[in-house]
């Protein structure tokens, strides 16, 4: 059993480093691994300035440790900075309908995912307001910034260990993933919005427009305030999840063992899944509003009285978790 598991386990080790090397681009795998790595490459250090026309291109980005930042522009170009090292350097790929930025490194492919923190750059990219182009950023350890835009494309943007900050922005739709880095969402005009992450927290404020919202997290916290969504659904492991000020159609809530903290949540119908996480708060209205299901083996239950028959509803279902509800009214 020892030997399996610490098989199993380099096993999983291998897999990160190759998946880190082709930025989790799967179809790389049997390129024998020509992204990310050129040991051969010789590499001048200098820094480089780009400057292109907008047509709508969407505009890729795959990073290994650099950080990259994005801003509107300040006339109708796209302007991409970074600078190439003698241990790191950028492939820039310009096709009909795409613009595609590749972090590279010289080093051998294990010293290289090693050491992958150990190279420090910046990438700066403006883009005009309207850009209809979408945009998509693959990084490992690289944090992401994203401010201010106002563009008609999607947003696609994830990282391993990296932090993901996306503010002040009006995109089509919007998918955010990391497995340790922290993400933060804040007053974004969207048609949806789905972020997950294994290990960091989720935080999600001022979202002023009724739309689909999906956010998951293993261990991470997911934390919600001053959100309009139609539908709302969060799952997760052991996270918190904490909801300030939201209101919708449904909640949806789900988790193994953790918890649910509601304050003046206002939703026609709030579902709560879980083994033994607890759930209490405040829902909006008056007690006689709801119609409330309570499921609980072992765990406390505040609501058990309950008899009313309202139009909203409150649905919670558990082994050892408890239920301790107030309502505003």
């Amino acid at each position: 059993l020892i030997v399996a598991l610490s098989l199993f386990g380099a096993g999983i080790i291998i897999c990160f480093c190759i998946l880190i090397s082709v930025h989790f681009d799967y179809s790389k795998l049997a390129d024998g691994f020509r992204t990310g790595v050129n040991s051969e490459e010789n590499v001048e250090a200098e820094h480089v300035d780009k400057d292109i026309e907008a047509n709508d291109q969407d505009l890729i980005f795959n990073l290994s440790s650099a950080d990259i930042t994005v801003t509107p522009s300040e006339d109708d170009m796209i302007h991409i900075s970074y600078d190439n090292t003698e241990d790191s350097y950028f492939e820039f790929d310009e096709k009909s309908g795409s613009i595609t930025l590749t972090q590279k490194g010289t080093r051998d492919f294990f010293l290289w995912t090693i050491n992958v923190q150990d190279t420090e750059g910046k990438v700066t990219v403006s883009i005009p307001v309207g850009h209809k182009g979408a945009l998509k950023i693959d990084g490992a350890s690289s944090d992401t910034s994203v401010t201010g835009l106002e563009v008609g494309g999607k947003f696609n943007i994830f990282s391993v260990s990296g932090e993901l900050n996306i503010q002040d922005c009006e995109c089509e739709t919007l998918e955010a993933g990391t497995t340790s880095g922290e993400i933060k969402l804040v007053s974004l005009n969207t048609g949806s919005i789905k972020a997950n992450t294994v290990s960091g927290g989720i935080e999600l404020s001022d979202i002023s427009k009724s739309i689909p919202v999906t956010l998951a997290s293993t261990s991470g916290e997911v934390y919600a305030e001053n959100v309009k969504t139609k539908d709302m659904g969060i799952h997760t492991v052991s996270g918190k999840m904490s909801l300030k000020n939201v209101s919708g159609q449904t909640a949806s809530l789900s988790s193994t063992s953790g918890s649910v903290l509601l304050d003046s949540a206002d939703f026609e119908e709030i579902d709560f899944d879980t083994v033994s996480g607890d759930i209490r708060g405040s829902v909006a209205g008056k007690a006689e509003d709801y119609t409330v299901f309570t499921d609980t083996v072992s765990g406390s239950n505040g609501l058990s009285s309950h008899k009313e028959r309202g139009e909203r509803t409150l649905d919670f279902s558990s082994v050892s978790g408890s239920f301790e509800i107030d309502f505003e009214q």
